[in-house]
């Protein structure tokens, strides 16, 4: 009975507490970040006890969704470019940026991020990002795209797929061909059923 009335306290105090972080993250943490990021469209929602931090590097498009305990980072050198009605699940990560490992002034905890030229991370329209991803520089993943749980991610990734593996680089068709050009036209898409058809031929990726 002692045990029972401990475990239902420790159940009460957690679900206050989430309920309290959900609260304050819904009334203070977005409003102050969507006034951060550097362009933010309508209906932002991050998860709460996330951290998006250097957010005037950001830039997100409309109908963002993000689960709770996502960490987003970057700096000045890798800008962040998020499209519409994108989703993200829990525990998602964005690195932009590193460290200088040739630093010889002192220890590399002294090192200030390395400046790199044409290098960013993009995510297009309507992806979906799988929960506990890792999204670092030079990510770019495409329209449309879906990417498994527990993904590592630094480089490309075609429209509409599917990518899984660590890292990512395993890709399968999300849809047929006339599943495909119905997606495509229903999107409003930037891209031509054809050009889709020569990506997935060029990388040799099929459903």
């Amino acid at each position: 009975m002692e045990y029972n009335s401990i475990t239902s306290g420790k159940k009460l105090i957690i679900m206050i507490e989430v309920y309290v972080s959900k609260l304050l993250n819904k009334f203070v943490n977005r409003p102050l970040l969507k006034a951060r990021l550097k362009e933010c469209g309508k209906n932002f929602k991050i998860g709460y006890k996330s951290e998006l931090r250097n957010s005037r590097y950001f830039s997100i498009g409309d109908n963002f969704f993000s689960g709770p305990y996502g960490y987003f980072v970057t700096n000045e050198f890798i800008p962040v470019k998020i499209g519409n009605h994108i989703m993200f699940g829990p525990f998602c990560k964005i690195f932009g940026g590193n460290h200088d490992i040739k630093y010889t002034k002192n220890h590399i905890y002294y090192a200030p991020e390395s400046k790199v030229e044409g290098k960013k991370i993009v995510i297009e329209d309507g992806a979906w990002i799988g929960a506990n991803t890792t999204i670092l520089t030079n990510t770019y993943i495409c329209e449309g795209a879906v990417v498994a749980s527990g993904a590592i991610i630094s480089h490309y990734i075609p429209p509409y797929c599917i990518a899984y593996g660590i890292p990512a680089k395993r890709f399968k068709r999300r849809f047929n061909d006339k599943e495909l050009m119905e997606v495509l036209q229903n999107t409003n898409s930037k891209y031509k059923f054809e050009q889709l058809l020569d990506i997935y031929q060029k990388h040799e990726i099929y459903l």
